[in-house]
């Protein structure tokens, strides 16, 4: 579309994200994009509201500048990806097990079904 065609709106429009992208160029600034997981929302808000954040741009920007400025032990403690530890308690397992038997009670194996048992259960057996 030449210049004349353009509207003086769509022109003013234009004026101004050249503006924005010369202060960007001046200031260093770069558009990075970072795509997450939607499961880490409710926790990022969770975590802003705690920390008296604004948005995330400030979170993630807070992160990089720590991460990058820590020592190479602590970046790589901090880079670790961490799960929450599951452990399956003793009544769990027996609520699991007590359902397997119960599924087995009512579909037992075919006669020429391969079944192969641990041994400790083979102990438990005798």
């Amino acid at each position: 579309m030449a210049e004349e065609e353009l509207t003086a709106e769509a022109k003013k429009q234009r004026r101004k994200r050249e503006r924005a992208n010369e202060k960007n160029v001046a200031f260093g600034v770069e558009k990075f994009t970072v795509e997450v997981a939607g499961v880490f929302k409710a926790d990022l808000n969770r975590l802003m509201k705690q920390h008296g954040f604004n948005n995330q741009q400030e979170v993630f920007q807070n992160l990089l500048r720590n991460v990058i400025t820590a020592d190479f032990e602590t970046a790589a403690q901090m880079l670790k990806c961490v799960t929450t530890p599951f452990v399956v308690t003793e009544k769990v397992s027996q609520i699991i097990r007590a359902a397997g038997l119960k599924s087995l009670a009512e579909d037992p194996p075919e006669p020429d079904d391969e079944i192969e048992r641990p041994d400790y259960l083979i102990r438990e057996a005798m």
